[in-house]
């Protein structure tokens, strides 16, 4: 792969009309990756013959075939170390499918915070564990994939739960056959270490699931060193992931919006926040979404 066409996300778009409630009557041209994620909407022969699928604890699901099934993918929020973004990300992330009609199920993952289900509504709460007894815990992750595509939002620290249900239950495969994708959004702080949990990750899974390399540029704006950092070099040759920066928010309207608990919609109605706060916060989305949209992986 070319160094220099590494793909990023610098297309920019006019969100404007879109974050103040406007309708957008710009037509959608479908990305050829969508055509990859989207896969054959039919599986196998055409018929209602069921499927016993087995897990490795033992428990045997029968479900029935479904030929007509829309392709969903399953969205992870990662970034294994805490205080990296996850949250943040994750909470622009639910808003901007809200501003395109992108139907998703929320999961907060993060038992411990719940940032997301103290803020959204109709969020179900999962959790990944070690301990055998309570690993289907996490499974209702891949049964909601079957009616819509899932957000999910991890807490720190479960890379190798998370990465052992993946794996353990042969989820990439078991998605294949029934048109579900994943696609891991690492959000990444900078530093060499955060950078080493998403190489980490691409050596583990990033044949088998498509990674997004999101550099929180709120954390740290210079991404020069590491762009030269040999293994970050391989990876680029070796892996075809995408690379998104997601921009800074201003940090006095970020600790009133926390304060509030609200969302960013709402915080653009709210009286406590003046005229100019308010164009900050519009600012903020109009780049946010437009990085989101040139991924082209949100459809």
């Amino acid at each position: 792969m070319d160094k220099n066409k590494l793909p990023t996300n610098e297309k920019v778009e006019d969100w404007d009309k879109e974050i103040d409630g406007s309708e957008i009557n710009e037509e959608i041209t479908e990305p050829p990756i969508n055509e990859i994620l989207k896969g054959e909407t039919t599986q196998g022969n055409h018929n209602s013959e069921e499927q016993q699928q087995t897990s490795t604890n033992g428990f045997v699901r029968v479900e029935k075939e479904n030929s007509f099934k829309q392709p969903t993918i399953i969205h992870i929020i990662d970034g294994e170390k805490g205080g990296c973004g996850k949250s943040f990300f994750c909470r622009t992330f639910i808003e901007y499918c809200n501003s395109i009609a992108y139907d998703v199920a929320i999961v907060d993952a993060d038992t411990s915070n719940k940032d997301i289900a103290k803020i959204y509504p109709s969020v179900e709460v999962a959790f990944f564990s070690d301990d055998e007894k309570l690993a289907s815990e996490a499974d209702k992750i891949f049964d909601l994939a079957f009616e819509k595509s899932v957000l999910v939002n991890l807490p720190a620290q479960v890379y190798s739960n998370v990465t052992d249900w993946i794996e353990r239950n042969d989820l990439v495969n078991l998605g294949k056959d029934n048109s579900i994708k994943f696609i891991k959004w690492f959000v990444c702080m900078g530093g060499v270490d955060s950078v080493n949990f998403f190489l980490k990750s691409l050596d583990d899974l990033g044949d088998d699931i498509i990674h997004v390399f999101v550099r929180n540029q709120g954390l740290c704006d210079d991404w020069q060193y590491i762009n030269q950092m040999p293994e970050f070099q391989s990876a680029v040759s070796d892996y075809n992931f995408v690379i998104m920066d997601f921009p800074k928010f201003p940090f006095w309207e970020r600790n009133m919006i926390d304060r509030l608990g609200i969302t960013f919609d709402m915080a653009i109605a709210h009286p406590e926040l003046k005229v100019v706060p308010k164009q900050r916060v519009k600012n903020f989305l109009k780049l946010a979404y437009a990085s989101l949209a040139a991924t082209e992986l949100i459809q």
